[in-house]
């Protein structure tokens, strides 16, 4: 009874100050969504706060309910599981980007998915003439917030294994989580906006941090690893990569997205740095390693090629050939040492690297 009673206390300690640590952005967060939640139950607030494209257009153009639609919910059990994602996604994100980077990211993913949605709607009316698409849809919940959790665990976390038995790796996330909700949405488990709005989060939030996302390094990330096929299955991945680069090129020529570049930085402390523009510290931290492998593994070369000639040049000192041992022994050891002089290269020099050699060139893909 006494060990029952000093874990519930140590739980609740924990949680107590698992609580006191977060973030204030986590607490209004978390506010937000009780206070919705809690009016929910007492008045219809999905009219008035939540995106319904009828009410978007003129002549009502509510358009505050671009920025309050995220934080509505009316399921008890998807209000706490919202909460949960706020407590541990923005501590994570924050420690990233910073409180003003994460908010960025957070009202651009939020704000655009429901834009878009509500252009997905309007198009169906449009296309059906059925007035129930403008009034009787309401868009709400963190639904495109937590498809751009995903998207950023993939960008920086996509090695790490999720379960090694099946080689399920972060990376792989966002397609799972994408099949998921077809799946629910073809048994009729939930609603249609809320599958858009995971979509069309999913893909704002590849759109931001692919092109637009600025940081100390540049703007955007174009490592190849975060191209836009990489999200999907490897034997579907070549055609959609084919697709996505001719769009790609198309939005390059029409100006709307920007070319990136890669910067390489060998002056760096260390034996050998690459920085690339737009790639997270963790990134670039692991091609750092992979470049500095590639170089021992040439110097080793290099020495193993040294001993080798070494070991072949001829002894010359021959008794058949010299009859001056002394001399023979001096003509030894210049020829020795010019062999070393001429093989290794001097203490003084900087080695050179061809970073193309260590490096595959730069090619961006979407």
């Amino acid at each position: 009874m006494n060990m029952r009673s000093g874990l519930l206390v140590n739980a609740r300690l924990s949680t107590a100050n698992f609580l006191w640590e977060t973030t204030w952005v986590t607490k209004i967060g978390c506010a937000l969504l009780s206070l919705f939640f809690f009016l929910s139950l007492m008045v219809d607030v999905l009219e008035v706060i939540s995106i319904t494209p009828g009410h978007l257009i003129p002549p009502n153009f509510w358009v505050w309910t671009v920025i309050t639609h995220q934080f509505v919910e009316v399921n008890v059990f998807v209000y706490i599981y919202n909460c949960l994602v706020l407590l541990f996604s923005v501590k994570f994100l924050e420690s990233i980007w910073g409180v003003t980077g994460f908010l960025i990211f957070f009202g651009i993913v939020t704000s655009l998915s429901g834009i878009l949605t509500f252009f997905v709607y309007l198009f169906i009316y449009v296309s059906t003439f059925d007035i129930s698409y403008l009034f009787d849809v309401h868009v709400y919940g963190l639904h495109a917030y937590i498809g751009g959790i995903l998207v950023c665990l993939k960008q920086a976390r996509g090695d790490q294994m999720v379960v090694g038995s099946i080689g399920l790796n972060v990376k792989n996330l966002p397609f799972l989580y994408t099949c998921l909700l077809v799946a629910l949405k073809l048994l009729n488990l939930i609603p249609g906006a809320a599958v858009s709005l995971s979509l069309l989060g999913i893909f704002v939030a590849w759109i931001y941090l692919r092109f637009y996302q600025s940081h100390s390094k540049g703007r955007g990330d174009s490592a190849s690893h975060f191209a836009f096929k990489t999200f999907f299955p490897k034997p579907v991945q070549s055609p959609i990569g084919i697709l996505s680069n001719g769009i790609y090129q198309l939005l390059l020529t029409l100006r709307i997205c920007r070319k990136t570049s890669y910067r390489y930085d060998v002056g760096a402390p260390s034996k050998f740095t690459i920085t690339l523009s737009g790639v997270d510290a963790f990134d670039a931290e692991r091609r750092r390693n992979k470049a500095i492998k590639a170089l021992d593994e040439r110097l080793q070369k290099q020495d193993s090629q040294f001993v080798s000639e070494e070991s072949d040049w001829p002894l010359l000192d021959d008794p058949g050939e010299s009859k001056d041992g002394k001399s023979d022994a001096a003509t030894k050891d210049a020829a020795t040492s010019s062999t070393k002089s001429s093989t290794t290269p001097s203490s003084s020099d900087d080695v050179k690297i061809n970073i193309e050699d260590l490096t595959p060139h730069p090619v961006v893909q979407v």
